[in-house]
């Protein structure tokens, strides 16, 4: 796995081949790059409620993108039933040279906040006005000691039941303070400034939080870890996710 987590050629083939037996079209939504951008909507999926899934936003964080390509393998019988939307890999350049940016240099994590940049312009013109049970945006951390997740909501928090599921594969970051924040056992719950991401612009947990998700989850994992641990990590993540949101 570890040769192979940044050939996007093989990530679209895996890709493919769940939506084949799942019976679900993957979409080509956008090309950034000269790379095609897909997104997966099961039938299912209702237009208020449902899950928001992606990964491969920074492409030096491979472990977010096996760790949804094995988790959508794992389900692919029962993909066409689970309420879901998934973007499989947001920035296939920069997984491609393992980079957190797009070849101009941009983090798209930064750029939810405009539609200039036709992967975003693209997602928000699917999302829309979609009001989701809850948003999982899948991560890695080069300074994590362990798992951890920041959890924007408006209803009960999922956090604390996602990292007991990840714990199972890696344990918790033991920090106090990570990213200058208050964290407790792997879990953090800033407070929304607005005033900050006028300056740095929207994340994407950030833009769909402002856009009515009741839960917006980002889920790091520690890229020191082997990638088969952390791609587990974001697996369990996931199906519990699932499980909380049916």
């Amino acid at each position: 796995m570890s040769q192979s987590c940044h050939d996007y050629r093989r990530l679209a083939a895996r890709w493919r081949a769940v939506a084949r037996a799942a019976g679900i079209r993957l979409e080509t939504i956008a090309v950034a790059d000269e790379f095609p951008i897909f997104c997966m909507k099961s039938p299912a999926l209702p237009p208020t409620g449902g899950i928001y899934l992606s990964a491969g936003i920074h492409g030096d964080e491979p472990g977010a993108t096996e760790g949804l390509v094995a988790w959508a393998e794992e389900r692919q019988n029962e993909l066409a039933e689970l309420p879901v939307v998934i973007f499989p890999c947001l920035n296939p350049w920069g997984l491609t040279m393992n980079r957190r940016s797009d070849s101009n240099g941009h983090d798209l994590n930064r750029l939810f906040h405009h539609d200039q940049h036709p992967t975003i312009a693209a997602v928000r013109k699917i999302v829309q006005l979609r009001r989701f049970c809850a948003s999982l945006m899948l991560h890695e951390d080069y300074d994590a000691e362990g798992v951890y997740l920041y959890e924007h909501c408006t209803t009960e928090p999922a956090g604390p039941h996602l990292l007991d599921a990840a714990e199972s594969v890696i344990p918790r970051d033991p920090r106090s303070r990570i990213d200058g924040r208050r964290a407790k056992n792997g879990l953090l719950n800033p407070r929304f400034s607005p005033k900050v991401f006028e300056k740095i612009g929207h994340p994407e947990a950030i833009w769909l939080h402002l856009h009515g998700s009741a839960r917006s989850i980002t889920f790091e994992t520690p890229s020191e870890f082997a990638l088969e641990q952390r791609a587990a990590a974001h697996l369990a993540v996931i199906n519990r996710l699932v499980q909380l949101c049916q």
